[in-house]
């Protein structure tokens, strides 16, 4: 066991630094008069610590005492001087690296101010807090001196103060400025230190803010290194804010930047668009958070500046504590993340100076994702309280958000009214919102979509991936006694369409109660073609009888139409009595349909095919070659394709369980079967077959035989297909109800890609596949020295010849003899003599051959 005192003596003053020695007199010196220090070992009991401290309390009184409860903890005491008069030690403690790291000014954006000494753990001694201030607050000529503290960190004594300058309307601040003096004797001279930076400028009309951080980072961040910062130049006309950050990442090492800039000011221009303000932002190996639809108006990027010369401005660190500080609930909207950069710009505008525009379109890459995005609040306020004529009488603030995400593939736009608008009346709150949604090909629900504008109806229950905004409509309370409810809704789905809405005004009253109820729902369904209509009115009534409620009294009438077959009922109730009256065709599903009214809602052309890749370029109709075969009335027009290839899709309105090539299975077969909805026909087996065949030199067309279509590549298409047409169940059940708007699984079409032809690997390959025919027994036909006779190849005599040559009748007959003779030998060829489209599309750069008797 052990107990060791230190006490160093030095001799340093304010009072010698050049520059503001001149305005410290000695009655305002500051100086630095020794370090003291005292350690125990851990193994001394309570009553050695007590006897050491007698002793230690005997000195001059400015020694620290020992730890009682903390034994093994090492305590420092700093002797300082102010104003010519000894003060009480700074006294601090010797911690872990990690229960020092609290040296830093408080939050971000805070005003400077005197900190007391910060708080020890509860089970250590209240005189020995990390790290140890005391206030000064006083001004040495153009310095100003706020606070002293002392502490250890890294295994350092460190010296802190945070101080300015002021010059005029300029001030300079440093936070966090300090000396570190190394215990472990590797390191003679002192390490600086700077947490913080700020200046400030105030002289009408021009003020001027900024501020820089050296965040301190602990083990959990993503950062080995952050430097933050933020500026504002205030004009009364204009204002000029900028926030940003930049960081060394932990992972890797890769740097990460954002940097958001906006300047607001009256730009001027016509009444009907006039810009207030523009905004622009990037980031580097950063990523931005989307905020949801009722996060919108308070988007730090979104909700600054909009007008330039009114109101206050945000602090300097304001933004950036929003851009930054998340919470376990809300995480930050900026945070680092490696190989993603995303840009921002926006602008604020006013519309016939009545409504305030503030728009901001994003876009954010990365390797995996790409986000694109535009983000708006528009608000009109009647009359316009910058007119001040008066106290508003309309108030209404509108969010918008569109976003498109490649990684879901879907393109999802909000809209929503803000909890503070308002009709006529504060009181008269309006409510709503809208949403459109677009399931894309590599999303969860490919081809599905729905817009709707307040909700659904009533009996339509939908899917759990749609969306679900708040009605449309205005809530009015009038006291406690008098309220007033409308509500409205529209939708469309892939299956149907409806709309609806409902007013509700109630008096409940101490003597009397009364309601009026009037609203309407209508659902309209195709395949086939459904609709229902409800609408109604009621009125009820109580009144108080002295002792209790007289029973309710009702005037009301229900009207439900439907069809086809038209029909309907109404119902009116007169005094507790309801009366029904039906008319038309009872309330039945729908009947089946057949397949001649069934095709009327299919494509008039249902199959249709499209060349892809391969045709060729230089044909005369080339123009007319992507058009689809089934486009128009000429079902057999041709393509031209080149010899590298040929790719070309099969589409079908009329999906189908598989996919068949020539016979064989190319795709599908999962087990899904098709079902035709308005015929009520299920678990069908269609397949979509294509049959690939090539005509002879005779006409006939005859089908690939599959080890030609063996390296043919066929991919099937599955497009999802809505439920209305292809779905399971009767015509006239209700859809939605929770269930899948779209059918997955059934075949679309197909692509199918003609590979080009391919050359042997190499040589020897080539030479171990040939083979020969041997000649029989007669005299060889061929003579070195006999004289060419017969038809043989010449040149044309001049030069640019056209293809004529080649589909002259005299040409036609010998290429015709010379087949002929090579049928007559065996040799059965499928070609024909005619060149007739070589003489018309072909053009020759050199002379070309004809043939010629000899």
């Amino acid at each position: 066991m052990f107990a060791l005192l230190v006490d160093a003596r030095l001799t340093a003053k304010l009072s010698a630094l050049p520059l503001v020695s001149e305005y410290i007199s000695p009655e305002h010196d500051l100086g630095i008069t020794g370090v003291k220090a005292v350690i125990a070992s851990p193994a001394l009991t309570a009553e050695l610590v007590k006897s050491l401290n007698d002793q230690v309390s005997r000195l001059d009184g400015t020694h620290p005492a020992f730890p009682d409860k903390s034994r093994g903890a090492a305590l420092v005491a700093l002797d300082y001087t102010w104003a010519g008069k000894r003060r009480a030690p700074l006294l601090f403690r010797l911690p872990d690296a990690k229960s020092s790291t609290d040296t830093r000014k408080p939050k971000a954006g805070a005003e400077p101010r005197a900190l007391t000494a910060a708080g020890p753990a509860a089970d250590e001694e209240p005189a020995a807090p990390a790290v140890a201030w005391v206030d000064l607050d006083h001004s040495f000529g153009p310095l100003l001196l706020r606070r002293l503290g002392a502490s250890y960190h890294d295994e350092r004594v460190w010296v802190l103060c945070d101080a300015g300058v002021r010059a005029g309307p300029l001030e300079l601040e440093v936070d966090g400025l300090g000396l570190g003096l190394a215990l472990d004797g590797k390191e003679s001279l002192p390490v600086g230190r700077l947490d913080g930076l700020s200046l400030t400028f105030d002289k009408p009309p021009l003020e001027m803010s900024g501020a820089f951080l050296n965040t301190p980072v602990d083990s959990e961040s993503p950062y080995s290194l952050l430097i933050e910062g933020s500026a504002l130049i205030r004009t009364p006309n204009a204002a000029f804010a900028a926030t940003g950050a930049y960081g060394i990442l932990k992972s890797g090492g890769a740097q990460s930047l954002f940097l958001y800039a906006e300047l607001g000011a009256k730009f001027g221009g016509p009444p009907a668009f006039r810009i207030t303000g523009v905004k622009a932002g990037f980031g580097y190996n950063s990523s931005l958070r989307v905020p949801t639809i009722d996060e919108v108006a308070g988007f730090p990027l979104l909700a600054r500046i909009d007008r330039a010369g009114q109101d206050t401005p945000p602090k300097p660190l304001e933004v950036l504590e929003e851009l930054t500080g998340g919470t376990d609930s809300a995480p930050a909207w900026v945070t680092p993340q490696e190989g993603s950069v995303w840009l921002a710009l926006g602008l604020n505008a006013a519309i016939f100076e009545t409504v305030h525009c503030k728009a901001l379109a994003f876009a954010e890459f990365s390797a995996d994702d790409l986000v694109v995005g535009l983000l708006g609040t528009a608000r009109a306020q009647f009359p316009d309280p910058e007119k001040k004529l008066g106290k508003p009488y309309a108030d209404v603030e509108l969010a918008l958000s569109a976003v498109y995400r490649r990684s879901a593939d879907v393109l999802a736009v909000d809209a929503r009214l803000s909890p503070e608008s308002f009709l006529l009346d504060p009181a008269v709150h309006l409510t709503g919102g809208a949403a459109l949604r677009l399931w894309f090909g590599n999303s969860e629900h490919p081809g599905d979509f729905v817009f709707t504008i307040g909700g659904y109806h009533p009996r339509y229950t939908p899917p759990a991936h749609y969306p679900r905004p708040d009605p449309v409509g205005v809530d009015w309370t009038s006291g406690s006694s008098l309220t007033l409810k409308g509500t409205s809704y529209f939708a469309l789905t892939p299956a149907a369409v409806m709309a609806g809405g409902r007013l509700d005004l109630r008096y409940d009253g101490s003597w009397a109660r009364a309601r009026v109820g009037i609203g309407f729902d209508a659902l309209v369904e195709w395949a086939p073609f459904h609709y229902e209509m409800d609408v109604w009115a009621e009125i009820t009534a109580q009144v108080w009888l002295l002792l209790d409620w007289s029973g309710e009294t009702s005037l009301g009438a229900w009207l439900s139409v439907w069809g086809p077959p038209f029909g309907g009922t109404a119902r009116v109730k007169v005094l507790g009595i309801t009366i029904p009256i039906d008319f038309g065709e009872p309330r039945v599903p729908p009947a089946p349909i057949g397949w001649e009214q069934f095709r009327t809602l299919l494509p008039s052309q249902p199959l249709t095919l499209a060349p892809v890749d391969g045709l060729h370029p230089d044909h005369a109709a080339a123009r007319q070659q992507n058009e689809p075969a089934g486009s128009d009335s000429d079902a057999t027009k041709a393509w031209t394709a080149t010899c590298d290839g040929l790719s070309f899709t099969v589409d079908s309105a009329f999906p189908a369980s598989a996919l068949k090539v020539n016979g064989a299975g190319r795709g599908g077969s999962d087990g899904t079967l098709v079902n035709i909805r308005p015929m009520g026909k299920t678990d069908l087996d269609v397949p979509l077959s294509v049959t690939v065949a090539k005509k002879s030199t005779r006409g006939t067309w005859a089908p690939l035989s599959a080890d030609r279509l063996r390296n043919w590549r066929v991919t099937a298409h599955a497009t999802p297909q809505p439920t209305a047409l292809w779905g399971k169940g009767r015509p006239g059940d209700v859809l939605g109800n929770g269930r899948a708007a779209l059918v997955q699984g059934l075949v679309s079409g197909a692509r199918i890609e003609v590979p080009p032809p391919s050359l042997p690997e190499d040589a020897e390959t080539c030479r171990t596949s040939l083979d020969h025919i041997p000649l029989g027994r007669g005299t060889l036909p061929l003579d070195p020295g006999a004289v060419a006779t017969g038809v043989c190849g010449v040149r044309a005599e001049t030069e640019g010849t056209g293809a004529l040559l080649v589909d002259t009748k005299e040409q036609t007959a010998l290429r015709r003899d010379a087949l002929d003779a090579l049928t007559a030998a065996g040799y059965q060829l499928d070609a024909a003599p005619e060149l007739d489209r070589l003489a018309g599309e072909a053009a020759f750069s050199s002379p070309p051959l004809r043939l010629a008797h000899l």
